[in-house]
């Protein structure tokens, strides 16, 4: 195999994977939304917290480490990837012996009581996950995207006959946590099998310590953008009910779903292209086309969902969930807006090698977040939701002081460059926003959304092919040392 690999094979291969999976899962979701019942889906949110949560300590950045960090040959990197293994592993089952023992006042903290043994084998993943973090950062490194695509899409496959099947077997939130402990176990062996590398009998504590010397403020990083995504779900277990909490997760679950198709398509990717680009020239060049392609693409998709929310709920979810097509509106432009002023960001400050300043961005962020999302529940759940989504304000003016303090850029050089997906967006937002108020037909707006996109997809073709076209050929050309 080539020692190189360029940018649009990379992407392209991670986007068949997260294409593929985010198509896997909203499917699940049609099907097992119209079986179990909103406060199901409250009680996997839960528990998919503190899954989520224990694995970042779990994982301390390590993963990370080994997709970012040079080493002076094969044999180093090995043994860097031996030792994040062994540690992943063992903090992991450290985390599930105290969620086995403190089970009790954890679950009555969540407002779950009684749950106990549901949380427990939830938090199993984190044994599985813990083996395959180190095989995944070493593919990722190599840009082998195409093993990842192969392992992510078998997984979801299996995932989703395993919680269909117990779903309709017995109509309860047994059928999510059991479907998400076997996609871990199958996609632990396949990684595994993939990555054609198994850990040896060493270890070593100075290696230990020169990782977590880098991968303590990754660590940091992790927590916050945790804390960032769950925040509000652990605010809405403590005012709310499980219906609503269910109503909202699994509402703003589909969103991050179809937007992580975009997001975790790309973010590997770019980590990786920018890890090896950061001592090049051409490194703000490569950001800044990436950029703008996928804003000519995700904005305007993001409105058109904004635009079509009643249908999207509709469709994906049925009739007794159409209480929640606010809340899939308001978050697609939300989520939107954040890939380019935080999740596409965020790889630039962890490539440079520098992630405690995005630990700050962020920490600066929820310093905001949660005081608005605690006094917005005393006015009820609809105002909750409508000031967390408005919350993207305070994180466009976090990203504008960060980038240029931080990163040095210049703000109005960046917009200039942006300009037109900006703007074109914009224009797309406000024909939207004029046309849908008069047509009240599911049927019409789907055929007035896809008439709309398509003009709006063929001016962008002609009044920017050439824009268009030279960022593609740039990225085509680009070639990256994998070393």
């Amino acid at each position: 195999m080539s020692s190189q690999k360029n940018i649009v094979s990379s992407i392209k291969w991670s986007s068949f994977a997260e294409i593929g999976v985010k198509f896997i899962t909203p499917v699940t979701t049609m099907i097992l939304a119209r079986i179990l019942a909103p406060e199901e889906f409250g009680i996997l949110a839960i528990c998919s917290m503190i899954v989520n949560f224990a694995e970042i300590i779990a994982d301390s950045g390590f993963g990370k480490y080994i997709v970012q960090a040079d080493f002076n040959d094969d044999g180093e990197l090995k043994r860097y990837a031996t030792v994040a293994f062994w540690s992943h592993l063992s903090v992991a089952l450290f985390i599930w012996a105290l969620i086995i023992v403190f089970c009790s006042p954890i679950v009555d903290f969540l407002g779950i009581p009684g749950h106990e043994t549901v949380l427990i084998v939830a938090c199993s993943q984190l044994v599985f996950m813990s083996m395959i973090s180190t095989q995944l950062g070493l593919l990722r490194r190599k840009f082998e995207f195409k093993s990842t695509f192969v392992a992510r899409i078998a997984t979801a496959l299996v995932t989703f006959v395993v919680t269909v099947s117990i779903a309709l077997i017995n109509k309860s939130y047994w059928a999510l946590i059991i479907g998400n402990v076997v996609g871990s176990i199958v996609n632990a062996f396949i990684l595994t099998w993939l990555s054609k590398w198994l850990p040896a009998l060493y270890y070593s504590v100075s290696v230990l310590k020169k990782m977590f010397a880098f991968s303590f403020w990754s660590l940091c990083e992790g927590l916050a953008h945790w804390f960032i995504f769950w925040c509000d779900v652990f605010i809405a277990t403590q005012f709310f009910t499980i219906y609503q909490l269910g109503l909202y997760k699994n509402s703003t679950s589909i969103l991050l779903s179809f937007i992580g198709m975009i997001t975790a398509s790309m973010s590997p990717v770019l980590l990786s292209v920018l890890s090896r680009l950061k001592n090049d020239d051409s490194y703000n060049e490569v950001y800044m086309r990436i950029t703008k392609l996928f804003m000519y693409a995700l904005l305007p998709i993001c409105i058109s969902i904004y635009s079509c929310r009643e249908v999207v709920t509709f469709v994906i979810l049925g009739t007794k969930w159409m209480e929640a097509a606010d809340i899939i509106g308001s978050w697609a432009i939300m989520l939107g807006i954040s890939v380019f002023i935080y999740s596409f960001p965020a790889e630039i400050f962890k490539s440079k090698g520098i992630p405690k300043y995005l630990f700050f961005y962020q920490l600066c962020y929820v310093v905001f977040l949660v005081p608005v999302c605690i006094y917005a529940t005393r006015f009820g759940f609809w105002v909750f939701v409508y000031a967390r989504v408005a919350c993207i304000f305070i994180q466009i003016i976090l990203y504008l002081i960060f980038t240029k303090i931080i990163l040095n850029w210049d703000v109005r050089s960046f917009l200039s460059q942006m300009k037109a997906p900006i703007g074109m967006s914009i224009l797309y937002g406000v024909v939207c926003l004029m046309s849908f108020q008069y047509v009240q037909s599911y049927l019409f707006q789907v055929l007035l959304c896809f008439i709309l996109f398509t003009i709006y997809t063929a001016l962008c073709y002609w009044f920017f092919r050439n824009d268009i076209l030279s960022s593609v050929k740039i990225l085509s050309k680009k070639q990256l040392n994998n070393g």
